[in-house]
């Protein structure tokens, strides 16, 4: 706090004089040392200042105690009145660079200073000064002198009354209408806005929810114009929230095998079967919620946007409640979820091997494999496939999982495709495409490709040979053999992506082999056609000719554009990584996104990544 003095104060008045009330009564309490409250206030005289022209005020002020008076104020207070003073002089500063004095004899224009203007933009602000004070034939030569020549005071029209100008609110909308800005301008000897007629101005412009009131009053107190300030802001809508399906059974793939204490992988106990009751619940719809609305500052509403809905889907054995919003099944089995509806599969299980006694075999459900799934036969399900025997060169498509108990003897005549997951204990001679992960204690001889993750874990841990691709990572123990065996393996791009993007490249070199051909038998026949040497028989050949290439330009373009969107693709991504935590053999070729290297010294405990366009060798990362 700051405690300031006064001296003994007579009761004779003082007079002062200042550009505004304000400013003159702070500088009488400064002077004198006291409080509003401790003085008594006449206005001898008062001129209200404008845009262009400072004002004047002449007060009498009588100290109403004869005493000692201490004022204390805190130093935030003060600090704030010099501001305002500080802001006040500035602006006046500003804005007093030419006067106009209605005379008895004349207009008057006087230019005090510079403006730090162009003289052209010092006309045209004189210019609008006089036509908002309707001041009427003007001298446009004396205008042009007042600027010239400084300090000087030109008569620039005939004697005629000042037009008094009010205080005026101009507008400004937001496009969405959230928001409402107002700017007031400065009144020309008129009046400025009160708190009562900037509402009602308010009001009759429309603005209705959201008014800032506190930011009128301070407005109107401060007297502030010429800038834009915000009075409104409508209230947004809040969305609903959308609706859910609860499920009661296990939804999730992601199954993981038991790793032993010996090392080895028991891929038997997968828990991967979701088991129901008859009756039991299998789901719940939530109902979304409607929202909350908004209003615009014009009062207008705004409807939020509702909440979306998902009903419940089932399918074959499910029962849906008579509000709809439970599932249960009707019978006991696996819950799962088929193209977006909820069903309840029975598991069929044949108890011995899939060979003539069974023939080929389709199931809508998961099929269970007791004995082994013998040469030259097929196995369709749309749930999960599980053998608990060897599976020789035979074929399995599933839309779940496939699990190995034991493993693959494929004999290079086994192919095993799945949309989720693959579990063997071994795979040799085979080929596989999985959607999901691959796991296995060892891969001989196979080209296996999944869009997931290749683990090759357990106690060998071995991979030799064939070509493995993976779009996440592959791990292993041992890479390669010690003999040198050709072993190719790529990671960091979808294997399907890849294959697309290698078709395309084909079909892009086919494609201007093509047009190559045909260009050259058009430039013969149009040389023959210009030097009128073109039988009729060839005529027909070239139309088509010309024809047959303009599609194939087209179609150029066309997969050069796929070439382009595949190649981004595949260059955008930056994830491959191949962990051996044992040893790689020579022999070994292993690409990375687009980049290639061959291994021709053993490598241990390595991770292979790629790295500015290369591929590096790293330590090893679990």
């Amino acid at each position: 706090m700051i405690s300031v003095g006064g001296d003994k104060m007579a009761r004779d008045h003082q007079i002062f004089e200042g550009e505004n009330y304000h400013e003159t009564l702070n500088k009488a309490l400064e002077h004198l040392n006291l409080k509003e409250d401790q003085v008594e206030v006449e206005i001898l005289e008062e001129k209200k200042g404008s845009l262009f022209r400072k004002g004047f005020t002449k007060l009498k002020i009588v100290p109403k105690d004869n005493h000692q008076t201490a004022v204390t104020v805190s130093e935030d207070d003060l600090n704030l009145q010099l501001d305002k003073i500080l802001t006040t002089d500035r602006n006046n500063e500003e804005n007093r660079y030419f006067t106009i004095d209605f005379k008895e004899d004349g207009i008057y224009l006087t230019v005090n200073h510079g403006s730090n203007k162009k003289a052209r933009e010092e006309v045209d602000d004189i210019l609008d000064f006089i036509k908002s004070k309707a001041i009427e034939g003007f001298d446009l030569i004396n205008i042009t002198s007042a600027i010239n020549e400084k300090q000087k005071s030109f008569i620039i029209a005939p004697p005629q009354d000042e037009k008094i100008i009010d205080s005026t609110a101009k507008f400004e909308i937001s496009k969405n209408k959230m928001e409402a800005k107002i700017l007031l301008t400065e009144p020309i000897g008129g009046k400025f806005f009160t708190l009562e007629t900037l509402k009602e101005a308010i009001n009759e412009h429309g603005i209705t929810y959201g008014v800032q009131y506190n930011q009128l009053e301070n407005m109107v107190n401060g007297k502030i114009t010429e800038t834009f300030l915000k009075i409104a802001i409508g209230k947004e809508p809040v969305n609903g929230i959308d609706g859910k399906i609860a499920h009661y059974f296990k939804t999730s793939k992601d199954y993981k095998p038991i790793l032993l204490e010996d090392g080895s992988v028991d891929f038997k106990t997968l828990d991967i079967v979701s088991n129901v009751n008859k009756g039991q619940l299998l789901a719940e719809a939530i109902p979304p919620t409607p929202g909350v609305e908004g209003y615009d500052v014009f009062g207008n509403v705004i409807k939020p946007k509702a909440g979306r809905d998902f009903k419940l889907r089932g399918g074959k054995n499910t029962v849906t409640s008579a509000d709809g919003l439970k599932l249960y099944s009707t019978i006991e089995g696996e819950a799962l979820i088929l193209d977006g509806k909820i069903v309840v599969n029975e598991v069929y299980t044949i108890h011995n091997d899939v060979d003539n006694s069974t023939g080929n075999i389709t199931f809508n459900g998961s099929i269970n494999v007791r004995g082994n799934v013998k040469a030259g036969f097929t196995i369709k399900a749309e749930g999960n496939i599980e053998v608990h025997g060897v599976v020789e060169g035979a074929n399995l498509y599933a839309k779940g999982d496939i699990i190995l108990n034991r493993g693959v003897q494929g004999s290079n005549q086994c192919y095993l495709e799945c949309e989720g997951n693959l579990f063997a204990k071994y795979i040799e001679s085979a080929n596989i495409n999985v959607h999901g992960n691959v796991e296995s204690d060892c891969i001989l001889h196979s080209n296996v490709y999944a869009k997931g993750k290749i683990l090759v874990i357990g106690k060998k841990g071995l991979m030799v040979g064939g070509e493995i691709k993976a779009g996440d990572e592959i791990r292993a123990k041992t890479l390669g053999s010690h003999m040198g065996t050709q072993t190719k393996l790529e990671v960091g791009i979808d294997p399907e992506e890849k294959a697309k993007y290698d078709e395309v490249r084909h079909l892009i070199q086919e494609t201007e082999r093509n047009m190559d051909h045909l260009k050259k038998t058009i430039d013969l026949l149009s040389r023959a056609a210009k030097s009128n040497q073109l039988p009729k028989s060839k005529e027909e050949i070239f139309v088509k000719s010309i024809k047959t290439y303009e599609f194939l330009k087209d179609k150029l373009q066309k997969l050069k554009e796929e070439e382009l969107v595949l190649e981004t693709k595949i260059q955008a991504m930056d994830r491959g990584k191949i962990h051996i935590s044992g040893t790689i053999y020579p022999g070994v070729k292993v690409t990375i996104l687009n980049s290639s290297r061959h291994i021709n010294d053993e490598l241990s405990h390595s991770t292979l990544f790629r790295k500015d366009g290369d591929v590096r060798i790293g330590p090893y990362e679990n």
